[in-house]
């Protein structure tokens, strides 16, 4: 049982593509060729939606032979990728990866976390001993410029037109377009102007220190950030975040969980988690075999089913989602939703969920393409749905100014009526 639904540009699944262009001449003729043929050859729905895929060759094939630069051919390519409307469907120019996924890519942070509220860029959590800490951030707190670049301005640069077309997946892109200034690499400085709690302008320039992470990827070209948090809280419910779903993390999780001891209740925290892989990580919560989910590619329909180990956990159980959990993370939330195993709580998550392969280019550009659709246990296909929480809560700028977490404290409020019942 492999699932290889992948965050937007994490190539877990890669496909080096060997074969080079000729010349200068050809190169993005040639790279567009082997786009576009390998859409037609695995896209999983042999009508394409209703899309003239050939006519789509056609339209743009005249288009990227007049590309003067590399910036006009990345962008006709993903305006092309982009008509399928589907997600996991994109054209990565070299070195581009941090940026568009700072949470998992970026190198070097300050430890903070951020959403927009209001129509504000509102810091959500600051990490304990974090540059951002040490330098006063606080949750509450509303970025209104960094590095000298107002956050309005910020906003406006931001490519809003990646599918899946909803109005969460554009603050998502939004989010970790501001997000994707605030990480860079290590021991650089980043230069935050923000409003404190008194409601002061206030100026800080802080170092960004080195993340965890691993390098994954042909010859490890790729760094990858992996943040796992596991504790229990002071009223016995145990809380586990993670920012990436991996399959090594599945033996933490399973450990965590034991570490814990007679927990009332235990919360999987999946705010702003872009996704993965969820081989395995599903059996830790189900105590039969179970149907899981449906993939559906273009010849085949195959249902993935659990394994479960011999120490599962049983009690309750509590997923956290918001506009930022993607991909993996929707699937692993909606399926234990669909078989009643979880509650979901937080906000309705953008919808990105086909299952990918990858293929690196020579230069180091990175092609994701779609090659299965994915539907739940009770027939729901996510891709521009997303999941909806059995609980909406979102996060309250008052309440965090007051280091109060609304999403949280609902999961929590949640687990407790449960054990008194």
């Amino acid at each position: 049982m492999r699932l290889r639904i992948i965050v937007l540009f994490i190539a877990l699944s890669i496909l080096v593509v060997l074969t080079a262009c000729k010349s200068e001449d050809n190169e993005y003729l040639n790279t567009f060729e082997i786009v576009w043929n390998k859409v037609n050859e695995t896209y999983f729905d042999p009508t394409f939606g209703g899309l003239n895929w050939i006519d789509v060759h056609d339209r743009y094939q005249p288009k990227i032979a007049s590309a003067k630069h590399d910036e006009d051919f990345h962008s006709l390519v993903n305006k092309m990728l982009w008509e399928l409307k589907v997600s996991h469907a994109a054209f990565i120019p070299p070195g581009f990866f941090a940026a568009v996924e700072p949470i998992v890519f970026a190198k070097g942070g300050i430890g903070i976390n951020m959403r927009m509220l209001n129509g504000n860029a509102v810091i959500t959590s600051v990490d304990p001993e974090s540059p951002g800490h040490r330098a006063g951030l606080r949750s509450g707190f509303i970025i209104q410029a960094i590095d000298s670049i107002p956050i309005a301005q910020i906003e406006k640069e931001v490519k809003r037109d990646m599918p899946p077309y909803n109005d969460r997946s554009r603050i998502a892109q939004i989010t970790k377009g501001i997000m994707g200034r605030i990480y860079g690499d290590p021991e650089t400085e980043v230069f935050i102007a923000y409003i404190d709690e008194g409601g002061q302008k206030r100026e800080k320039k802080i170092t960004r220190a080195k993340r965890s992470g691993v390098a994954v990827g042909p010859k490890g070209m790729f760094f990858l950030a992996v943040e796992f948090e596991a504790r229990r809280l002071d009223n016995e419910v145990g809380y586990i975040r993670l920012n990436t779903l991996q399959p090594q993390l599945v033996t933490q999780i399973s450990n965590a969980i034991k570490s814990m001891g007679d927990v009332s209740g235990i919360i999987i925290d999946l705010r702003g988690n872009s996704g993965g892989e969820i081989e395995r990580m599903l059996d830790l919560f189900l105590i039969e075999k179970t149907f899981l989910y449906l993939k559906r590619t273009r010849d085949s329909e195959t249902k993935i089913f659990s394994d479960p180990p011999d120490d599962v956990y049983q009690g309750p159980l509590v997923v956290l989602i918001d506009k930022l959990s993607g991909s993996a993370s929707e699937l692993f939330a909606a399926s234990l939703q669909a078989l009643k195993r979880a509650v979901v709580v937080g906000e309705r998550s953008p919808g990105s969920v086909t299952e990918s392969d990858t293929m690196i280019f020579p230069n180091g550009a990175v092609f994701m393409y779609p090659v299965a659709q994915i539907s739940t246990p009770d027939g729901e296909v996510l891709e521009g749905y997303g999941v909806v929480p059995d609980i909406e809560v979102g996060l309250d700028h008052e309440m965090l100014l007051k280091g109060i977490d609304s999403q949280l404290g609902t999961a929590v409020r949640y687990i407790e009526k449960e054990t008194q019942k």
